[in-house]
């Protein structure tokens, strides 16, 4: 949950309770992203409903469909970008007009949009912006909070736009950024004077620049391309500002409370939520520099909505700038009751004269006049002073001005620059990423290992993810993306190599100097990648995200059924919330497997990697018998020259297979890129096959080496060629009780000359095949 006091507000006034009878205790859950911050209300009051009717304990889950269906997603925008340059390149007037998808519910549609407005033209001096949003109501699913909250949108456009209108000057797209890039002391497009902070676009961008060797490589690149061939080669950055925090939105303050118990460890608890970005660690982090003590001596708890007051959400990366100064608030008090304790002892005039540090409390002037920290505990508890304190910190001051759109809309920004090193295959749209640098000014860095992490998670999430594969498609209001196998993610071996480089200005706003890094190190991913790609195929693109039809063709086709719907013809069958009732039966031999197939139709199970999917398609009992144990379909042996390999033989095992891999290295080579290496664990050669999935990366290597495929049932045996068992897409001419038992593979004739397996998909594992060759 990332705001659990208005969670519990809003069950309250469902309930017709008070907030003091409505207690929320938050749970650690990874991979919020705005996903758990007003939905998770709605959800929440269902269950409170039902614990309050009934007096028990209710637990809601939901399949993916119906998360896919009911959870928001990010709001699509259409944008219209008109910009007026000078003859020295410098830009003097932009007009935006954007409409915003807002669903069928307004959600955060309003401070969405706010944002994008005031971030829209970019880091760049622009005397005259004008800025036209409109939310509009569809009957497309619901949108609201996604990481990054207006931003990546803008930044997509402004950034494409850039790179475009430096083309039409003739001048380098870093030249032309230089030109109109915003310094210190400059005004923003909202009105707002860049003083109180350290302007650092320029930098940022320079720092990529360097590190990337943009213009060697972006010359290199041109030369390459010239020569015609397949692949082509891209070089693009992309920059950015972000405002840190609510800003103008409403009222931003944070609490914290911090207890020192009596052996000197200290217990310390926030009103912003732990929801897998390190939170509690940073927070352990900046309470132990405070105290001067090693982390270990720091345990951090999250608080129930009864145990501190109201902090705001968990969103807008504010978890460390304003729930790290209301730490800084709490440790404070505490430190000041500690100077007052000790103070004579350490000969000190004030608190300003005492420094903590590696376990002692010393005066700064005289280091010899020092105590344990835990003799400073003793001490000060000895003179009845309270050891626990509540920490409140509410954010500068701003103005704006809500009729006149201008003022100052954020108490601070950060800067960053993304680049992207890429190839495109132009035959087939698929872009590679090579290489990404990623800089950011994020103030001080206070926990080095979260900061590598949330630009690693970033750049995955906002480059590939957003910019290249998540494709959310609706027809007519009706969500056709249901599950992850059209609503692709991305998967660790889609991670491009980074390079991070941290810019570290104190920001005097910032606890200790920080101020924000988890949604600025995502919003550009998608603009450098399209820049990239823009100059490796000497075209703009203006769609994300870049598929590989819209990369090949320059438009997206239209979207395929679902897999799972053609396999078993159900595209118009309402799935199951739960899984249907299954029975399983454990034969002890392949002929008793047989029997139960003929008796009583059951469906049997090898790997079992598809059995979820296709259980909760049917409607009723489901009785599988499970033929993984049958020894007799994992085996693999020489026929004459030739080879056997058993139905049951999983790709882990084939791929190992020295016979295998002398004799039939395409197949070798095909199976190694089915799904990733716990699925090559457990599936089957034979489920492949008889899934009959058009995508299946067996098929064409077995139909290459004419194999043949042995069915058995109760009935008897036959065998036929693989290139006649199937039929067509998730069509064979399997019978209901038959089972394919092995593959035969006839003695190779000669060695080929050439040996090739190419695979056409969309990401590096678990990949759903569009395409492949043998």
């Amino acid at each position: 949950i990332q705001n659990a006091h208005r969670t519990r507000a809003v069950i309250a006034k469902y309930l017709d309770l008070p907030q003091a009878k409505v207690n929320i205790k938050r749970s650690v859950l990874g991979g919020s992203f705005g996903g758990k911050d007003d939905i998770i209300d709605n959800v929440s009051c269902r269950a409170a409903l039902l614990v309050h009717l009934t007096g028990r304990p209710v637990k809601i889950s939901y399949n993916r469909e119906q998360s896919m269906r009911e959870s928001y997603k990010r709001h699509p925008y259409k944008m219209k970008y008109r910009i007026g340059v000078d003859d020295d390149a410098r830009i003097q007037a932009i007009k935006i007009e954007i409409i915003a998808d807002g669903g069928s519910y307004c959600g955060q549609t309003v401070f969405v949009t706010w944002r994008s407005s005031v971030q829209a033209a970019g880091p760049y001096n622009i005397p005259n912006v004008r800025v036209d949003l409109v939310g509009v109501y569809t009957n497309n699913n619901y949108t609201s909070a996604y990481r990054g909250y207006g931003a990546p949108q803008v930044i997509f456009a402004n950034e494409s736009l850039m790179d475009d209108v430096a083309g039409e000057l003739g001048l380098s797209p870093v030249e032309f950024r230089l030109r109109n890039i915003l310094k210190q002391g400059d005004t923003s497009m909202a009105g707002q004077v860049f003083s109180e902070h350290t302007v650092s676009a320029r930098e940022v961008l320079e720092k990529t620049l360097l590190k990337a060797e943009y213009e060697a490589k972006r010359e290199h690149y041109k030369k390459l391309n010239a020569e015609g061939g397949p692949i082509r080669y891209g070089i693009g950055f992309a920059l950015s500002h972000r405002g840190c925090s609510l800003g103008a939105e409403g009222l931003d303050a944070s609490s914290a409370l911090i207890q020192v118990n009596a052996d000197a460890s200290v217990n310390i608890s926030t009103s912003v939520s732990e929801n897998g970005q390190g939170l509690q660690t940073t927070m352990s982090l900046l309470a132990a520099e405070a105290f001067g003590i090693g982390l270990d001596r720091v345990m951090f708890s999250e608080p129930a909505t009864a145990m501190i007051a109201d902090g705001g959400s968990t969103v807008a990366s504010r978890g460390t700038l304003m729930g790290g100064q209301a730490i800084l608030s709490a440790a404070n008090k505490i430190k000041q009751r500690m100077a007052d304790a000790v103070r004579e002892t350490l000969k000190a005039q004030s608190i300003d004269d005492i420094a903590w540090q590696n376990g002692k409390v010393f005066n700064r002037h005289s280091p010899q006049l020092s105590l344990s920290f835990q003799q400073v505990c003793d001490m000060t508890r000895a003179t009845g002073a309270n050891l626990s304190a509540y920490g409140w910190h509410v954010a500068p001051n701003i103005h704006w001005d809500e009729e006149k759109g201008c003022g100052s809309p954020y108490f601070t920004w950060v800067y960053g620059c993304q680049l992207a090193d890429v190839a495109v295959d132009m035959r087939t749209g698929k872009i590679t990423v090579n290489n990404v640098v990623a800089t950011h000014d994020v103030g001080k860095v206070i926990n080095p290992v979260g900061f590598s992490g949330q630009v690693y998670g970033g750049v995955l999430q906002g480059m590939i993810g957003y910019g290249m594969l998540e494709d959310f498609n609706t027809e007519h209001g009706v969500v056709k993306s249901e599950n992850f196998d059209t609503y692709l993610l991305p998967t660790i071996k889609d991670m491009p190599h980074i390079d991070i480089i941290a810019v570290e200005n104190y920001d005097k706003a910032g606890p200790m100097g920080a101020k924000v890094i988890g949604e600025p190190v995502l919003e550009l991913g998608a603009a450098a990648l399209n820049n990239a790609v823009s100059f490796a195929i000497d075209r703009p693109n203006r769609t994300l995200p870049l598929t590989l039809e819209q990369v090949r063709l320059g438009y997206n086709l239209k979207k395929p059924e679902r897999q799972s719907e053609q396999m078993l013809e159900s595209g118009d069958k309402k799935q199951v919330h739960r899984l249907n009732t299954l029975s399983l039966s454990v034969p002890q031999t392949l002929k008793e497997a047989l029997t139960l197939m003929a008796e009583k139709g059951a469906m049997p199970i090898a790997g079992g990697t598809d059995v979820l999917v296709q259980a909760r398609m049917l409607s009723g009992e489901v009785p599988l018998v499970n033929i993984a144990g049958l020894a007799e379909l994992k085996e693999i042996f020489d026929v004459e020259g030739g080879i056997s390999i058993g139905s049951g033989v999983c790709f882990t095992d084939l791929v190992k297979h020295p016979l295998i891999q002398q004799r039939y290295p395409l197949l070798v080579t095909a199976c190694k890129t089915v799904g990733s290496l716990q699925l090559r664990n457990r599936a089957t050669i034979g489920g492949n096959i008889v899934n009959a999935a058009p995508c299946a990366d067996s098929m064409p290597p077995l139909i290459i080496y004419d194999a043949e495929v042995e069915l058995r049932s109760a009935r008897g045996t036959r065998r036929m060629p693989v290139s006649e068992f199937v039929m067509g897409g998730y069509r064979t001419l399997l019978e209901p009780d038959e089972l394919v038992v092995r593959f035969i593979l006839p003695a190779p004739t000669q060695q080929p000359l050439i040996n090739r397996y190419l695979q056409l998909g969309r990401r590096n594992a678990l990949n759903i095949t569009r395409q492949s060759l043998t």
